[in-house]
């Protein structure tokens, strides 16, 4: 761990630094076996966003009121903090990879590439789109009195029916805590001032990671991205939207290979 509670260094230190960033009702710790096949070749930072893992609660007196630009402090205080003074490969996942659009895009630090599994970027959508339509539901699930009511719907929502119920009672209980924080979340994703166009502004390599059994809102996020991002390539694996969870033996390969085809000079043997 470094001196911000809750960011985990690990790799080899004067490599290229990656930054990785973790989904909704998850922490850094998903991230422990892709750090492991990126440690040889790079200087490899996960951060616990707020509310989750180690980090701080956000400090908001209205959950409606929290948007992605309250996570961004916490982000840059762990750059700094492990003297990274190089531009980041950015990695993110849903939540986190939605974060990762407007690190990239608002320059609020210098990223080498960007890696993106379906990010939940759900204010581009159209309000009159079934996708957005289909999500809007879930968020206002969430603003239910039964906070485990909400945490199976949004669970359930992103896996499978029953998915929720079938985990062990620590886990269920432990997502039921961060429900609140999933509220929040879904604010600043739908509360984003920007629109698909103003994406196109991230001018550096991006792999757009999508799962081929996911959700509709997520997918149509991915496809109105792919056509905005200039420099972007894409590929669909065989997992839903938790892939990087439940299939990192899909999901890993993919961005490895991508990180390695930004450095050549790496030698791999």
């Amino acid at each position: 761990m470094t001196g911000v509670t809750g960011s985990y260094r690990s790799g080899t230190a004067g490599q290229p630094p990656v930054l990785l960033l973790h989904s909704s009702q998850s922490t850094s710790g998903q991230w422990r076996a892709l750090q492991a096949e990126l440690n040889q070749h790079f200087d490899v930072l996960a951060v616990d966003l707020l509310g989750y893992g180690k980090a701080a609660r956000p400090e908001v007196m209205d959950p409606d009121d929290f948007r992605l630009s309250d996570e961004i402090p916490r982000v840059l205080a762990a750059i700094e903090d492990a003297a990274i003074d190089h531009p980041v490969h950015l990695i993110g996942h849903s939540y986190g990879a939605a974060l990762a659009l407007k690190l990239a895009r608002e320059q609020a630090l210098p990223v080498r590439s960007l890696t993106l599994f379906e990010p939940v970027a759900f204010h581009i959508l159209d309000s009159d789109q079934p996708a957005r339509q289909e999500i809007d539901k879930i968020a206002d699930q969430m603003h239910q009195a039964d906070a485990e009511a909400a945490t199976r719907a949004f669970v359930d929502y992103w896996n499978q029916p029953g998915y929720f119920d079938a985990l062990p009672e620590r886990i269920r209980q432990g997502m039921v805590r961060q429900a609140g924080k999933v509220t929040m979340d879904f604010a600043a994703l739908m509360g984003e001032p920007c629109n698909a166009e103003d994406y196109h502004q991230i001018q550096v390599p991006t792999l757009l990671l999508t799962g081929a059994f996911s959700r509709l809102s997520a997918q149509q996020v991915a496809a109105r991205l792919q056509h905005v991002l200039p420099q972007v390539e894409t590929a669909a694996l065989a997992c839903g939207h938790m892939g990087p969870v439940t299939a990192p033996e899909l999901v890993n390969p993919v961005i490895v290979r991508f990180l390695h085809q930004q450095h050549p000079e790496i030698n791999l043997d």
